[in-house]
Formats: structure tokens, sequence, C-alpha cells
């Protein structure tokens, strides 16, 4: 089977499960997508994955994280330093595992669609971060949903950008750190004097970016689900079980690498069942 378009879901470091499948499905299959829609850390992953570093992505994110003991530090409460170290290390496995070679890769790529969500008019930046993120947690425990509405139907709406515009590393940065914008892990970022927050803020699997072009669809998910959307010309993957790693957790490497294995060993067997569905 050929997909014309993958959707890489967003969810922090969990979204290692995504570089590891590709990485076992694409050395048994073509995975030759003409568009691409991704959001927050999958759009790190995926982007990482069109300039070819994605072992540079792993083993530079978790030199990283071995040298970060903590999540959060409190005794910079009242020092310019931030309580949260994450924007910072974020950029940095950014900034050092994609060059400029990484960028002109991106732009002879597929088209990578870049999901930010834009704040409703009636909330300031940071209400709209305790807003959304209640009503992402609130339709997840309730509905489970893979594809969830009610951070549009509050006024969250979306802006997709393609990567292969970014001018160079730190722009891209810029672009990948606001799909991931969640404050107080991250600041609340701009894009053209508006505020941006974490695309899944409307929908943490974006395959509406892609949905106006032709062909099957390869949706990657990053933790699993109850029920999966059965959609023609459609298909969702998601782990075989819960990942060991946390989304914002940047103290714990090994966890990284297990998520990782983990996706290797579902895309061995996604390749099965591929075979058996042929």
């Amino acid at each position: 089977m050929k997909f014309n378009k993958i959707v890489f879901a967003g969810g922090g470091n969990r979204c290692f499960w995504q570089a590891g499948f590709w990485d076992s499905v694409s050395k048994e299959m073509p995975l030759e997508p003409k568009q691409i829609a991704s959001v927050s850390a999958g759009s790190a992953i995926s982007c990482a994955i069109l300039a070819g570093k994605i072992y540079e992505t792993l083993e530079i994110t978790k030199e990283v994280m071995s040298g970060n003991p903590k999540n959060r530090y409190p005794e910079n409460l009242f020092s310019p330093h931030p309580v949260y170290p994450h924007s910072r290390l974020y950029r940095d496995i950014i900034s050092r595992a994609l060059d400029e070679e990484s960028l002109v890769r991106l732009k002879q790529g597929p088209e990578n669609h870049i999901l930010l969500a834009h704040i409703p008019r009636w909330l300031g930046p940071r209400s709209a971060v305790v807003v959304g993120i209640a009503a992402y947690q609130i339709e997840k425990h309730l509905f489970h949903p893979v594809h969830p509405t009610l951070g549009r139907s509050l006024g969250f709406t979306s802006e997709f950008v393609l990567a292969s515009t970014c001018q160079n590393v730190s722009s891209l940065a810029d672009l990948i750190l606001g799909s991931s914008c969640t404050p107080p892990f991250t600041p609340v970022m701009y894009r053209q004097q508006r505020p941006i927050l974490d695309g899944g803020m409307v929908d943490n699997v974006p395959v509406h970016g892609v949905e106006k072009f032709p062909g099957n669809c390869l949706v990657l998910l990053s933790r699993p689900y109850k029920k999966l959307p059965e959609i023609k010309d459609r298909i969702y993957v998601q782990p075989s079980r819960k990942v060991e790693v946390d989304s914002w957790d940047y103290t714990q490497p090994d966890k990284i690498q297990k998520t990782f294995e983990l996706g290797q060993q579902d895309g061995l067997t996604f390749l099965g069942q591929l075979g058996k569905r042929a």
C-alpha cells in the first residue's frame, strides 16, 4: 500500500514512538508521502525524519536530558532563569540535531504542514492556556476521542505553516516550539503579533491539514486509544501499550530509548498485519 499522506500526532516525548515506528517500516516499504501534517512534538519528529536526522535527534535528546536532573527549578522563581527548563532544552535539541543541510532536504521533500493554534478572541494568552488544557483533558477523560472538537467549539482556530518556508534553523525551531507552546513548560509565543499555542488545542491529530489532498493516509498516534476511527483510505496506528516516557519529562533518557524501541517493534507488527491485509 502506498501512503500519499502521513499525519504525526502530538504528544511530547511520546512522539519518539513515531520515530521508531517509521524506522522499522521505512526499511521494508517505501514511505514517500507527498503531504504531511504534524503538530507539537510530532512536528519535531517529522522534520527530523524528513531531514534524515532521526538517529542524531534521538541521541542528542538523550544527551541533553542526561544533563538535566529536574523538570522544575523553583529556586529560579525570583531570578532571571526559568523555573521550567523545557523551552531552552527543546530549542537546544532542535538546533543541534538539524542544520542548514536539513533545511535543504525539508524544502526538497514532501510538504510538511505544521499546525499552530490561535486563541479565541474572548480570551487572553494565559487564560486561553487554562481553558484549552482543561477542555482537552475533560474531553480526553470523558469521551476518549482521537479527534477532539471542544477546543474548536470554544473558538481555537488552526493555522498551518509549511516547514519549507523557514529560512534558517532558528525560524524552524520557532515554528516547532510555537506548535508545541504549552505554558508553563514554554512561554507564550507569537506569530505576526498574534499569540499562538500548541496546535493540539485544536486537534492533536491534525488530519484536517491534509484532508483536501487525494490518496491513502497513514496516521501516527502517540498513545493508545480505546477505539480508532474507521475511515476509508485512512489507517491509524498507535502504540501497543502505554509508552514509558511522559510528555514533558526531560530527565529520563532511558525512557526515550525504550519508547523509540517500542515504536520499532510495533512497526514490525504493522508490516506483518499489512501483509495479511494485502
